[in-house]
């Protein structure tokens, strides 16, 4: 059906991940014929899959006293192992296997230290962070003049700090592959005060160059590449703060939403009170419901956090809601300011 819906097909998506943290990683392997005829014994072969497409090709190595003319055996490509009818994945190319491809039969004989550590897990590039540092620095010097509008890219959620998972991000969209503990290594020595995060003064302390003092031509210190563990429980926990906070602003400002955009909600809200209880206070429960029961569903978790938001000293099972409803309205203003 899609061929007569559709007379060209849609090009399928790619998986721009996959093509990222893969990029020029290759696995080669040396493999010879199974049944080889008289004149193919002493002929060897390469296969090179590459892994951020999935496409494989094959060479033979130039020979001597071979008498057969080598060089590309077959075109890098997309191809089928007819022996197991998928296309090639790189557990087909383990030394011993069997592959089959337009009717070639070959044997896998051994692979390079690469593809080794690469099954092994012991796949790792050591990478110079005060490079990568100075080139980071240099690249947000060319992209933007300013200090700050490298701390607004940095800083996704505008909130005026930089936690690990927006300085990880930052670090991808510049285009460097590093793992958690390397970047960890370089937010740390952003971050002065060491506690987790890096404000915008500690920010430009680290990118921007000293002023001319009495040590002329003064250089900043160097990076210490050690891991502090201490400091990653730090990172952690600050991460967690924000992201909990974002949450809590968000809350105050939809059920704020409610109650200063929709008129007549407040009214329709205080009645479901009387309905539920005689008295000026409800519980959280019931602040659930009435707002359920007036068409507006909210999660529990996002009542909790609008009420001791607004009330901070309030007690969830004994709610004053005349006094939450009011200062619930009188905070709409600066919750829902752009920042």
């Amino acid at each position: 059906m899609s061929s007569v819906l559709h007379l060209i097909p849609k090009v399928p998506r790619k998986d721009f991940h996959k093509l990222y943290n893969n990029d020029g990683m290759v696995l080669r392997f040396t493999a010879k014929y199974v049944n080889p005829k008289s004149e193919d014994v002493s002929r060897c072969f390469v296969i090179n899959f590459h892994l951020f497409d999935d496409t494989m090709s094959i060479h033979e190595p130039p020979q001597r006293n071979l008498g057969i003319t080598t060089g590309k055996f077959l075109e890098k490509g997309m191809h089928m192992n007819q022996v197991t009818g998928r296309l090639f994945e790189p557990e087909d190319f383990l030394p011993g296997k069997m592959i089959k491809v337009f009717n070639h039969e070959m044997v896998i004989m051994e692979m390079d230290d690469y593809t080794r550590k690469y099954f092994s897990g012991q796949l790792q590039e050591s990478v110079d962070l005060q490079a990568v540092l100075e080139k980071l620095r240099e690249s947000m010097r060319q992209q933007f003049p300013l200090v700050r509008d490298i701390f607004r890219r940095f800083d996704t959620d505008h909130n005026g700090v930089i936690t690990l998972s927006e300085f990880k991000q930052a670090l991808h969209k510049y285009g460097f592959k590093l793992s958690d503990e390397e970047v960890l290594v370089i937010m740390r020595h952003f971050d002065k005060r060491q506690d987790g995060q890096v404000t915008y003064n500690e920010f430009c302390d680290a990118v921007l160059d000293e002023d001319y003092t009495v040590k002329m031509l003064n250089t900043k210190p160097g990076l210490d590449p050690a891991i502090d563990q201490a400091y990653s429980e730090r990172a952690a926990v600050k991460s967690l703060e924000r992201s909990e906070t974002e949450k809590v602003r968000k809350a105050t400002k939809e059920i704020g939403d409610v109650m200063y955009k929709h008129s007549g909600a407040v009214q329709k809200l205080f009645k479901e009170f009387t309905h539920l209880t005689h008295q000026n206070f409800v519980t959280c429960e019931q602040v659930h419901a009435a707002l359920e029961k007036i068409g507006y569903p909210f999660a529990i978790e996002d009542i909790q956090r609008c009420i001791l938001f607004v009330v901070p000293d309030a007690d969830l099972d004994c709610i004053d809601y005349v006094h939450f409803v009011k200062s619930l309205v009188a905070c709409y203003h600066d919750l829902s300011a752009s920042r």
